[in-house]
């Protein structure tokens, strides 16, 4: 354990995001001390006490359920979905490409008609 100074003003610690005074003395992990004198929020000190934190992990309160078999008929389901979706996705691209090809040829037609009136009627 450290003792460091906080010198910034807007750092929180712990499980609870406490927020710690600037100025104060804490006591902390090593490797805490260590990031936070790195990014210039606290400096070490040689004081004889300060505030012992403690940094708690915190773990699920409810079981994870084992039975996955419901999960995955959704997942299957999900995925089956999907699968339809891209596929009429692909077909309409098909489909609107073929009707840009037909647009397209079709006002090229229109300006080769055009260009041949113009060169009749000079």
């Amino acid at each position: 354990m450290a003792l460091v100074k906080v010198l910034a003003a807007n750092l929180f610690a712990g499980a609870g995001f406490q927020k710690l005074e600037a100025g104060q003395v804490y006591d902390v992990d090593d490797s805490v001390a260590e990031k936070w004198i790195a990014s210039g929020k606290a400096e070490k000190t040689s004081e004889k006490k300060g505030e012992k934190l403690t940094f708690e992990v915190a773990t699920p309160s409810a079981p994870v359920s084992t039975d996955t078999s419901v999960l995955q008929s959704k997942l299957d389901d999900a995925l089956e979905q999907v699968k339809k979706l891209q596929d009429d996705a692909s077909s309409k691209d098909k489909e609107h490409a073929a009707a840009l090809e037909a647009e397209t040829k079709r006002a090229d037609e229109a300006e080769a008609a055009l260009a041949a009136a113009i060169k009749k009627d000079k």
